[in-house]
């Protein structure tokens, strides 16, 4: 294992130490160092190497020498995979706070100082997340992280089926995503995405890596939120503190997140003496090998705009997912009587069709209470190539 030290050497004595984890993407990680640098210019900033590619290594040294000089940069030597590089690059520096952040996160001035001085504010919170955004102009939400539990797989396989409770999640849903964009104070999570994520070093025990190294890519982030809620501790994602996400949805993904599920429900719901899973993932498997039998009633709109009834032009919510589930999700929250997906929003959804959901919003008395009211279910159509230059970026 090496350490390249021909970078300028970072403060000594850090706050907080921002993460980044490479893996055959020298330009993205080179561009979020620069944006971490610009945000928390007293920040450390660690990239740790997981091409385990001599090539690689030197042109990755060489843009953070251009564009973000000071950061140290850590050769793991083989691709250990997410978790673990972050283990090595926390282990790397006694900063009291790590900022775990993706190569595809740009985070925005006054984020890491947002986030830190939260951390500080509240000694029971154990790690904190920015406001995310898909978007360059930061209009689109990211939708809060879910926490996997047995329960819940059986909730999704069941809303799947029957209509009621399709509806029933929908609204617990609705109102969660809301409750997180509109929000102007720290607002409490069951779990927080490993993208963007700071955590209190003390948080854990002496001792302890912050994410457990069974875990390749995928839910460790889930097994840490969960740890550190099990111990009595708490989370929050901070509104102040924005970052931008250029989440994609990449089929590839697929296959990782099946393989880090079944790690983290081994872990957490573990099988019983006989080898058979518990009651709730029990139902949710024998519910996954059946056909969907229920088809919400979407409409399908054949293009980039969407026309807002006049009733709901005074406010509304538009969410977007690859899931007819529509978790997870994201939103704009605006007013007027189009709704412009932009082609930017609509080309992170890839090949899979969008499903989405356009929401009245009410307010109360002078405005300061914002609540949902009625609502209409979407399929918006992938834009075709050829088309695509008419959409509006």
């Amino acid at each position: 294992m090496d350490t390249t030290s021909k970078l300028p050497p970072p403060p000594t004595h850090p706050v907080c130490a921002i993460v980044l984890v490479n893996w055959f993407g020298a330009e993205d990680i080179a561009q979020a160092a620069r944006a971490a640098q610009l945000d928390a210019p007293q920040a450390r900033i660690i990239v740790v190497d997981n091409s385990a590619n001599a090539a690689e290594h030197q042109r990755l040294h060489a843009l953070l020498g251009q564009h973000a000089p000071g950061t140290q940069l850590l050769d793991a030597g083989a691709n250990l995979g997410f978790g673990r590089a972050c283990n090595l690059a926390f282990a790397s520096t006694a900063a009291p706070f790590v900022f775990f952040v993706n190569p595809d996160v740009r985070l925005q001035r006054g984020c890491t100082a947002a986030l830190v001085q939260a951390l500080q504010a509240d000694a029971g919170l154990a790690a904190v997340a920015p406001r995310q955004f898909l978007d360059s102009r930061c209009q689109w939400y990211m939708p809060p992280a879910w926490l996997p539990t047995a329960v819940r797989a059986w909730v999704h396989e069941h809303a799947l089926r029957d209509a009621c409770a399709w509806q029933r999640l929908g609204r617990a849903v609705r109102a969660e995503n809301l409750r997180l964009w509109t929000a102007r104070a720290p607002v409490p999570q069951r779990a927080l995405s490993g993208g963007a994520l700071m955590l209190r070093r003390s948080a854990l025990a002496p001792g302890e890596e912050p994410f457990d190294a069974r875990f390749f890519m995928y839910y460790e982030d889930s097994d840490l939120s969960l740890r550190l809620r099990r111990s009595g501790q708490r989370l929050a994602v901070v509104p102040a503190a924005r970052a931008i996400h250029a989440w994609r949805n990449l089929p590839h993904k697929d296959g990782l997140m099946r393989a880090g599920g079944q790690v983290y429900f081994d872990k957490h719901w573990p099988a019983g003496a006989a080898g058979t899973p518990g009651p709730w993932l029990a139902r949710a498997s024998a519910l996954a090998a059946t056909t969907p039998d229920f088809d919400p009633p979407f409409t399908v709109h054949a293009g980039a705009r969407i026309d807002i009834p006049p009733a709901w032009q005074g406010g509304w919510l538009l969410e977007l997912s690859p899931s007819p589930l529509l978790q997870p999700c994201i939103g704009l929250i605006a007013a007027g009587a189009q709704a412009l997906v932009p082609r930017e929003v609509l080309q992170a959804f890839g090949p899979a069709q969008v499903h989405g959901r356009l929401s009245a919003l009410e307010t109360g008395p002078g405005g300061a209470a914002v609540r949902l009211g009625a609502a209409q279910p979407l399929l918006l159509r992938q834009v075709p190539a050829q088309e695509q230059a008419q959409v509006p970026g």
